[in-house]
Formats: C-alpha cells, structure tokens, sequence
C-alpha cells in the first residue's frame, strides 16, 4: 500500500476526526483542515509540495468546495495534487460541475469505507504515475539540453565548461566540478563554478567515485555549512574518464543521482569525442611538422641546419622537454653528442660515450629501440649525462640511426610532457630516425665530396702549371735561340756605333735596327710571360684565329729547327668566344709541339679553323707516323705517354681545359696516315663545369686519343 500525505478538508468535526483515524490506520500522514480559507492557506505553506492528495468537502462555511477546487488547480504550484471531492449531494449535476472545475473523483456520504479506501489508493497511484512521468520528462529535457550544449562544442575546454554550466542551470545545483582521469589514474581538476562554493574537500569523494566506477550522494561541508552533493563518473567505453561532482542548497534524491549518471555518460562520450577532435588535429599539425622536417633534411646538405631543424621538429611532434642527437665517430666509434636541445637552450655538450655504454651505447650496438618510463630504476642510464643536461630524466625514448644496415648515430627524446612514452610515439619517432639519418649520411657525403673536389681543383691547377712548365721546357733552347739572335744583332749595331766613326745617316740606321730588334724581345718575353703566368680562370672574349697566330709565334723557332711548315687554313668570320686565354694557349701549343715531335724529320702542320653547328673547331694536322688503336684508347689519360721523355700529362690537361670551356678534344687517325686533333668550342655560353665525378670517370676510363 502506497504511503502518502493528505489533507482533508471538512467542517464536519466528526466526519474530518473518522476520515483523519481511517487514512491514519491504512499507513498514510493526514492533515486537518475545517475552513476553505484554511486549506488554501495551508497549500501555500513551503511545505505545500508535500501533499500528496486532498479530500475536499463540497458545503464549507467560507467557501464553496468547487470554489477551492478551481483555486487549487489554478496555481501552479498544487494544480498537480489530485482532489476529491466529498459530499452529501448524489445529484450527477452537481458531480458534472465539481469534475468540470477540475476535481480528480466524487465521493457521496455516506461512504463505504472500503471504497474511500480503494479510491484513495487509485488516485495515489495516479498521482505517483504522474510525479513519474514529469520526473521523467524533466530528465529527458535536462539529458535533451546538455547533449545539445556539448555537442556544439568540440574542443575538451568548451564541452567541459559547457557542459558543467548547463547541468547545473538544468537541475538548479549551486556548483559543480569536472575531475579528469591522468594517465597516473589520478583525478585531475579540469573545470569548476561558483568559486565561493570550495568544491576540493570532494576530491577524495572523485577518486573514489573513479575507482569504483559507482555514482555516490555525500554532503560537503564548507565553511561550517552542509551542502548537499552527488559524485557521479564519466563514462566513455565502459571507461572511467573523469568524474562529475555538483552541489546545492536543495536535497539530491535517487532520481536525481540517476539522472546525473545519464548525463555523466553524454559528457563522457563528449570527452572522447574532444580527445578525439584534438588528437586529428594533432596528427594534421605533426604531419606538418613531419613534412616540414622531411623537406628541409632532405634539402640540405648543411649538416648543422639538418641536426637543428630535425631536433626542434622532434621536440614539438613528440612534445618533450629534451632531446639529443648523437653520431658516431667514424674512426673511433666513440658517440658523440652533435646537437641537444631543451626548452631554454640549444647547444652542443662536450660529451661522448663508448660503445655499447648506457641505453644510447646499447641501442647503436643492437640497432634496436629502447624505451624506458622509469629512467632512475634502469641500470643502462648514464646517471652523469643528466649533469650535463642540468635537468632529471624520467623517461627516455632511444632509436638508431640506420643506413645500410649500419648505425651512424641516434636520436633520444627525454620526459615526454603528458606522460609515459607509447609505440606511437616510438613508431614515429623510428619514421622520423629513417630520414634523418640518410640525411645526416647525405650531408656527410657531402662534406666529403666538397672535400675531395677542393683537393681535386688544387690537384687540376697544379697540373696546369706543371705543363706549362713542361712545355716552357720543351720551348726553352727554341726561346734562347730567338732571343740570343736579337741580342747579337742589338750588340753588332752598339758596337760599330761606339768603335768606329760613323755618319749621321749609318748611325741612326743602326740604331733603327736595334730598336727594331729590342721590340722584338719585348714581344719574345711578353708571349713567353702571358703563357706562362695564370690568368685566375677569368673568361674574356677571345678571337680564336688570334690566338693560334700568338702560339705560333711563340713556337716558331721550335717550327723552324724542326723543319716544320705551317699550312694556315683560317676561316675570317670565326665568332669570339668566352674563354680563359692563357688556358687556350697552352692547348694549342701543347698540340703544335706534339705535331713538331711527331715529324722527327720535318714535313707540314695543317691548321684549320672553322664554325660549324654553333661550334667553332681549330685543326691540327700532321704528317706523322699516325697512332694505332690501342694507343688511341689511353692517349688522354693521366700520365700515359708513349714518348721516352714528358710527364704523360699534356693531352690529360688540355682534356680537362677544353671540357672546362664546355667543349670536346678528339683525335682522328690511323697509323701511316698523321694524325689530326680537333678542338671543339660552344658559340654560345657553355654549361657549368663538370662534377668531380666526371673527372674521375674520365681519368678512369679516357678516350681515343693521342698522348705525348
């Protein structure tokens, strides 16, 4: 049976005395009322909402019963409490009227009291259905409400704040506190209102709470006043994520618990909804990064900018405090420290490690991971790499730097900021390893390279001058022989002017002829000085046909003691090409002599220049014994030479010169037949000089061509 506050209201002593004594006896609370005034003023005590039904008289001395019946349904607040009415009156207009004006039921007296009795219960239940359904109604529109709210919220901040403000706006509580699950399974303040309202004396309640993962009701007691409080937990998952706490002035019931717990699923799955929402963007932001960091070590070949911008992108995609990148010595092995940063600093540490020592020694000797969340209880940590850093290392993540199945260093990460490290963050961290690591390789290949073509270049011009000297060799008894004839000349003249008396007229002859003959030298020793002297590989316009006429200037007494004739085939309308004029020099003097020791006995140099294809060509013919095909195959490569004397490096030099300028040197012949070298020029600018690579290949494996 049903247990319940009434009220009756009746004049009638004795009949309100046995209603009073017969719903007393069946288990219920009754109140007294003889007056309609009364009853009314009894309804709007604060009390009021406690009354469950009302049994109302119709005949009253103040008012009329369905005058106090019209009232009751017309507030708002007891329109809900059922009435019924009781009366001596049998008439069905009169039971029309009462019902009309908002009466529940109709009692006649006399009554039998087994009635009253089954019709109190009927309406109770009634009224408790309804009670019921509002309660459920106004969970339904609270649980409606916070789904709303949080749902247009997506990052964690909004949708906890939201909604916290909005489940307590929806069940009228004073304040409230949302806690957070830590990865540590600690409860962590993450959002609050009504500051005055101190809500950390329900910490422990929120723990509790999430351990068990059952919603409790409890009362804090805040600045000696009791509040009334419930603790429920956010669920996502079957998982405990967080724990809502809320209090007021007014008692929470266990309807009210339930609801709370309805709404600490939706925030739940609103939690994870947000965790997720920034976790995508997270993942959108480090694949920037990743990108970022992937463009610029693959971009560079500065093996200092690779160290930086991969260590800096590191720290922000893993979101650690510290990280460092240790390469290995080549020589040595030892692991040393390139490149370690923190929030506050960037620098280089003056340490190493030996190999195989600590967890970064054991991972470039495993070329596997190690990740590690408790640093102080692992015997491979260096305790003394933290003096270094000047901070403590809680937790540390370590991966090679592999290539060619080799490490050539690694990368650790220390104290990741929101917690232990997981496989994300060692699968990332090994996708990211891989491309530092063929950069680092990269950059130092690099280094190397750029290394060996200084030495190279420095090699080249070496070679270059040692030809030149060579060939001021070769040159030199033809050079004294040219100068020595001038300076017999210039002396014979001094001496009949000095010795003898001579005329006006015989003196100033004589003195013509030794001013004649000093312009001679002057020209000797200028040809012989611009050959010789390095132009610092400056290109100027050149006039090619100039140039030939220069070198066999230089070379004529070689010409005329080897009885060699020139044959001059030069085309007039030859372009000017950008070139380094003393460079050209020597390669087309390095050819005429070569064609002058390869007619021991004398004979004819063919020289022909000529345009072709936007290419200028010179020519150099002899009448030589020819080169057979195996001499033709090693004839420009370094210091081959089928002479008994020479360096073997004329034609490797002259090779190199021309390709330089963008053109090529080859040679046509057969032996028996002479020989012909043509040097091909670009009209036009010719492309950058050839990669160190090239040279080598070429010294390596040359042409066809002649060697002196």
């Amino acid at each position: 049976m049903l247990s319940a506050t009434i009220l009756v209201v009746d004049d009638d002593v004795q009949i309100a005395g046995f209603l009073t004594d017969f719903l007393q006896e069946i288990g219920h609370r009754v109140l007294t009322a003889y007056m309609g005034q009364e009853a009314l003023d009894l309804l709007a005590a604060p009390d009021a909402a406690n009354v469950d039904l009302i049994l109302l008289d119709v005949i009253l001395p103040d008012l009329h019963g369905t005058e106090v019946c019209q009232r009751i349904k017309a507030s708002p607040a007891t329109t809900h409490i059922p009435v019924i009415m009781v009366t001596g009156m049998d008439r069905p207009a009169d039971k029309t009227r009462g019902l009309e004006l908002g009466a529940d039921d109709y009692v006649t007296k006399p009554f039998d009291p087994r009635e009253l009795a089954a019709r109190v219960q009927a309406m109770l239940r009634l009224r408790r259905a309804e009670r019921d359904l509002r309660a459920r109604n106004r969970a339904l529109a609270a649980l409606n409400a916070v789904a709303d709210t949080i749902g247009r919220a997506v990052e964690l901040a909004d949708v906890l704040n939201t909604a916290l403000a909005q489940v307590l706006a929806t069940l009228d509580l004073d304040a409230g506190s949302i806690t957070l699950t830590h990865a540590s399974g600690q409860q962590v303040p993450a959002a609050k209102r009504w500051q005055a309202l101190d809500l950390a004396a329900g910490l422990e309640a929120c723990e509790q709470v999430a351990r068990t993962g059952e919603p409790a009701l409890l009362t804090l007691t805040v600045r000696d006043r009791e509040h009334a409080a419930a603790c429920v937990p956010l669920r996502s998952r079957d998982r405990v994520v967080g724990t809502l706490l809320v209090a007021g002035a007014r008692d929470i019931d266990q309807a009210g618990l339930d609801l709370l717990g309805a709404i600490g699923s939706q925030v739940g799955g609103a939690i994870e909804r947000a965790r997720l929402f920034e976790a995508v963007q997270r993942r959108s932001e480090d694949l920037a990064i990743l990108n970022d960091i992937t463009r610029v070590v693959t971009s560079s070949l500065d093996l200092d900018t690779v160290l930086t911008r991969a260590m800096r992108g590191i720290r922000e995609i893993l979101r650690v405090e510290a990280g460092s990148l240790i390469l290995a010595d080549e020589d040595s092995g030892e692991l040393r420290f390139r490149k370690t940063l923190s929030r506050e600093q960037e620098m280089i540490p003056d340490a190493s490690l030996r190999p195989g020592q600590g967890l970064v020694g054991q991972v470039v000797a495993t070329l596997e991971p190690v990740m590690v969340n408790d640093a102080a209880h692992d015997a491979r940590f260096s305790p003394h790499i933290d003096l270094i850093r000047g901070f403590v290392t809680r937790n540390i993540l370590v991966t090679p730097l592999i290539v060619k199945d080799r490490a050539v260093g690694a990368i650790e990460v220390i104290n990741k900021i929101d917690g232990p490290f997981n496989n994300d963050d060692l699968e990332l961290l090994q996708f990211l390893a891989a491309s530092v690591a063929v950069a680092v390789e990269n950059a130092q290949l690099y280094g190397e390279l750029a290394e060996f073509t200084r030495q190279l270049e420095r090699s080249q011009e070496q070679l270059i001058q040692a030809e030149k000297l060579a060939a001021t060799g070769r040159l030199a008894a033809s050079i004294a022989h040219e100068i020595n004839n001038p300076l017999q000349a210039i002396h014979n003249c001094l001496h009949l002017i000095i010795r003898r008396r001579l005329g006006e007229e015989k003196e100033k002859y004589y003195l013509n002829m030794a001013q004649e003959e000093v312009q001679r030298l002057i020209g000797i020793v200028q040809r012989t000085l611009d050959f010789y002297r390095p132009s610092g590989g400056r290109e100027v316009l050149t006039e090619v046909n100039t140039l030939v006429e220069s070198v066999l200037a230089l070379a004529n007494k070689r010409l005329e003691h080897g009885k060699v004739r020139v044959q001059r085939r030069f085309s007039p309308d030859l372009p000017k090409l950008r070139a380094v004029a003393d460079q050209l020099t020597q390669v087309f003097l390095n050819l005429v002599i070569n064609a002058v020791e390869a007619m021991p006995e004398g004979g004819d140099l063919t020289i022909a220049t000529l345009q072709d294809n936007g290419r200028v060509h010179v020519r150099f013919s002899d009448a030589g014994p020819g080169i057979n095909p195996e001499e033709a195959k090693k004839i420009f490569e370094p210091f081959y030479t089928t002479k008994r004397s020479g360096t073997g490096l004329g034609l490797a030099v002259s090779y190199g010169i021309i390709q330089r300028h963008g053109g090529e040197i080859t040679v046509e012949s057969a032996p028996g037949r002479g020989a012909t070298f043509v040097v091909s020029l670009p009209v036009q600018p010719h492309p950058p000089t050839p990669s160190p690579e090239t040279e080598t290949a070429r010294f390596r494996g040359g042409g066809a061509q002649r060697k002196d």
